[in-house]
């Protein structure tokens, strides 16, 4: 044999195949998530608070929309270090083949979490604009569409509990006997309605800041308030491409780094989306601070000048 190449039981592969990793690279992209979505969401409170606004329901699902974005952002990790995704799966079989069965265990949890991460800032989002919608017909809309998200979420969950026979099959492929339906097509319709309820939520507020008395200048403010809490869509939209792009029928362990980065981004994005739609006191706060620091400058400049 080689010395360059390395037997395995899936065949003879080189060195350099067997050493890459994109592990490190989803733990940075998870990292980076984990603290903006954290960073946002005591943001959120701290605005709440320095407004002195009055909590609304969607105040008491932040939390729990931030709780589930964490539990995907464990999981992923927990799959780089303990179930070798990241690895070619003749690495991993070389290793330790355990690793491709913890491996659809986070695939499986991954499917069972991220419907619940992508629906609640969705909602928290269509609960900001009940808060100003004052017109039958929006109002009316927008509670269709908290309803189309939480069908689609419950839906899709339920869906995932029956798509292998028996359940074990879902990670246990030496199971005798065990089917289940074509989990990747599955995978892939479960991104439309995503996409169809984001472009509901970017459209949504449109009519209510058009009809508006106030000046140009803060309706174009106000919409892009508004359009901040679907920008979600891009990241649903990238997630739909790559997961049909992708192939995970050989090598799923390594080609699959994209689809859970992105399984991530999508809701971690919502929530970032959803936070931020409460960061206009902190704005004002910050711009005080800066005229006021302004004005000392200015101030301290002039004294300067006057001793000269």
């Amino acid at each position: 044999m080689d010395d360059d190449l390395v037997s395995t039981p899936e065949g003879d592969f080189s060195v350099a195949y067997m050493s890459e990793d994109l592990g490190p690279s989803l733990i940075m992209s998870t990292s980076a998530m984990t603290i903006l979505c954290t960073a946002f969401l005591v943001l959120h409170y701290t605005s709440r608070y320095l407004a002195a606004m009055p909590c609304g329901v969607e105040d008491v699902l932040y939390p729990f929309a931030w709780l589930s974005t964490m539990a995907l952002a464990a999981v992923d990790i927990m799959m780089v270090k303990k179930a070798g995704l990241g690895r070619h799966v003749a690495y991993n079989m070389a290793t330790d083949a355990q690793n491709l069965e913890e491996h659809l265990i986070g695939v499986f949890c991954n499917e069972l979490i991220h419907p619940f991460a992508v629906a609640i800032p969705k909602i928290c989002v269509v609960l900001v604009y009940l808060r100003v919608f004052t017109g039958k017909g929006e109002r009316m809309a927008a509670k269709i569409l908290i309803g189309a998200i939480m069908t689609t979420c419950l839906a899709f969950t339920i869906a995932l509990m029956f798509q292998c026979r028996p359940f074990k099959f879902n990670w246990d492929k030496t199971i005798p006997d065990g089917t289940c339906f074509d989990i990747v097509i599955f995978g892939q319709s479960s991104s439309i309605p995503n996409i169809v309820t984001d472009l509901v939520l970017l459209i949504l507020p449109i009519r209510t800041v058009t009809v508006l008395k106030i000046s140009k200048g803060r309706k174009i403010g106000l919409m892009i308030i508004f359009l901040t809490g679907g920008v979600g869509i891009v990241a649903s939209v990238i997630r739909t491409y790559i997961f049909f792009m992708t192939d995970l029928s050989t090598d799923w362990t390594y080609t699959s780094v994209a689809l859970i980065r992105w399984t991530l981004l999508e809701p971690s994005l919502y929530l970032l989306a959803a936070c931020s739609l409460s960061f206009k006191p902190l704005f004002r706060l910050v711009i005080r601070f800066l005229q006021y620091h302004g004005i000392l400058k200015t101030s301290a400049e002039t004294t300067d000048a006057s001793w000269k």
